[in-house]
């Protein structure tokens, strides 16, 4: 397993995130491509420390905005440096959320959105870490303690401070804890992008996902943005209508089918035309 795959319990080296920091790295590393080589080198263009650099590069790879291997945006990185450079819309900030979370190599962000804010109205810091003392039989003591410590208040950080806070995901309640927040709505074509998503990572090789699962298996968008069942229903009655979508519900069928031409980024692009 490389480096690049293998399971992460700080993969942001114990760094925030910071969205601003990830504009100017996506512009950074556009401009000079094929020059950077190292993390270091556009620690001088970021204004910030090697360590640094190199914490905000791991981020953004969790990100899916900056290629695992080489110093490059990816498509979806790319796409968001063209279409909305200064992460301002909702629906970038709603996808990157499911691109992170939907993750199982990043082992703090995944169970924070798979179990603990599906399964638990109210949690605390000390309940959120609690999800790892399993990682003792496969992690040094070390990392799964100190590790998950900074990991989880890295995430806690990023949904209460940095942008994602303007999804409303979840909040602080004033008490020491946080539970759900006033959502901001999932625009359907985000919704439609993380099905691609999901589909591409989890069920490469299927046709059709059955409504069921997009609603409550691992990963799923259902099970990472925290929808309702009716309340996703609602979202894929309103992308019948787009091409290359089709909602299949009757007799003994439920579930939806996605035109394999068209990845995630396809559906993003078409969200932002839509704006």
């Amino acid at each position: 397993m490389s480096d690049a795959t293998e399971p992460k319990l700080l993969f942001g080296r114990g760094y925030y995130t910071d969205f601003d920091q990830f504009a100017l790295l996506l512009r950074v590393t556009t401009e000079r491509e094929g020059e950077i080589k190292a993390a270091r080198d556009i620690a001088g263009p970021l204004g910030v420390p090697d360590a640094r650099a190199a914490g905000l590069v791991n981020l953004a790879r969790g990100f899916d905005i900056l290629e695992r291997t080489r110093y490059l945006p990816t498509t979806l990185g790319r796409l968001i440096a063209r279409r909305d450079p200064f992460f301002d819309d909702l629906g970038t900030l709603w996808f990157l959320h499911y691109t992170v979370a939907f993750e199982p190599r990043q082992i703090v962000w995944n169970r924070f959105a798979n179990v603990l804010v599906p399964g638990t109205p109210r949690f605390t810091l000390r309940e959120f870490r609690a999800l790892f003392t399993d990682l003792g039989d496969t992690h040094a003591d070390y990392s799964a303690g100190d590790h998950v410590e900074k990991e989880t208040l890295t995430v806690l950080d990023a949904y209460t401070r940095k942008h994602f806070s303007r999804l409303g995901y979840i909040t602080p309640d004033g008490a020491g804890g946080y539970g759900a927040g006033d959502r901001e709505p999932v625009p359907p074509l985000i919704l439609a992008a993380s099905l691609a998503r999901f589909r591409d990572r989890h069920h490469p090789h299927n046709t059709a996902l059955s409504i069921p699962d997009i609603c409550t298996a691992p990963n799923s968008p259902g099970v990472i943005f925290n929808l309702r069942e009716d309340r996703l229903r609602a979202i894929l009655e309103r992308l019948k209508m787009q091409p290359g979508f089709t909602l299949e519900s009757r007799a003994d069928l439920d579930q939806v089918r996605l035109d394999t031409a068209l990845p995630a980024h396809a559906w993003i692009d078409r969200y932002y035309d839509s704006r």
